[in-house]
């Protein structure tokens, strides 16, 4: 089944953008009268009838909807340091949107090799890897914060909230523990996942200090995108 997506159906929009226009009447072939399935990025697939074939603006009528279109039965946000390569990190956003993400946090620490992060292209293919994954929601993409600016924040408070890293923590007075041990039972995940380098022991002792859980995710070194993917998987999976 072919997704669209208008992110205002949901108020009244009746017209898919250029783009998608474009891609439904000359790549598609759809026509007047044809039914094609609309997507809010919210979690609502609305089943549409075609009013105007203009490849330009497609105009369509809803008959209609399904709600919680393709969604999950938890919360899970994921917190991740953007590599040098970014594209390593649109790798691990499709992904991660295929398999079930909510939220995306792109992180710089103290020893990240990336400063800058441009959102427009991730925001293009987690809409694209929604669709093409059949999900009526589409993960939002946060701002970009540093480090301590994200564990600072005050947002967290009743989520499980995980910590991946390479550091030992004996010194730390604090157990790193599996990942599936730690989500167990949790619906509200939080997941930071740092750069090349690691976190550093500040950022790692501020984190334990306001209750975040080190969590391992095996014995192999993982790259930043294999480590979000497989945490994605990970609560994905507990969740079954």
């Amino acid at each position: 089944m072919e997704l669209f997506y208008s992110k205002n159906i949901s108020c009244g929009g009746d017209c898919l953008d250029q783009e998608e226009s474009n891609h439904c009447v000359k790549v598609l072939r759809h026509h007047k009268n044809d039914t094609i399935n609309v997507v809010d990025g919210h979690g609502m697939l609305y089943v549409c009838t075609i009013t105007d074939d203009n490849p330009k603006c497609v105009r369509y009528r809803v008959e209609r909807f399904v709600e919680n279109y393709g969604c999950h039965n938890y919360h899970l946000h994921m917190a991740v340091a953007p590599p040098k390569n970014i594209d390593r990190f649109e790798w691990f956003a499709e992904k991660a949107t295929e398999i079930g993400v909510d939220e995306i946090t792109p992180l710089f620490g103290d020893y990240s090799e990336r400063k800058v992060f441009k959102s427009e292209r991730v925001e293009r293919i987690l809409i694209s890897a929604a669709k093409q994954s059949h999900k009526g929601a589409v993960p939002v993409l946060n701002e970009a914060l540093s480090v301590k600016e994200f564990l600072s924040c005050g947002k967290f408070r009743e989520e499980c909230r995980l910590i991946c890293y390479c550091d030992e923590t004996e010194s730390l007075s604090v157990k790193k523990i599996d990942i599936n041990e730690a989500l167990e039972g949790h619906k509200e995940v939080v997941i930071m996942i740092g750069p090349e380098g690691d976190f550093s022991r500040s950022e790692i002792e501020l984190a334990v200090s306001l209750g975040w859980q080190p969590v391992s995710l095996g014995d192999s070194r993982l790259r930043i995108e294999t480590a979000a993917v497989v945490s994605t998987a990970a609560v994905y999976l507990k969740n079954l």
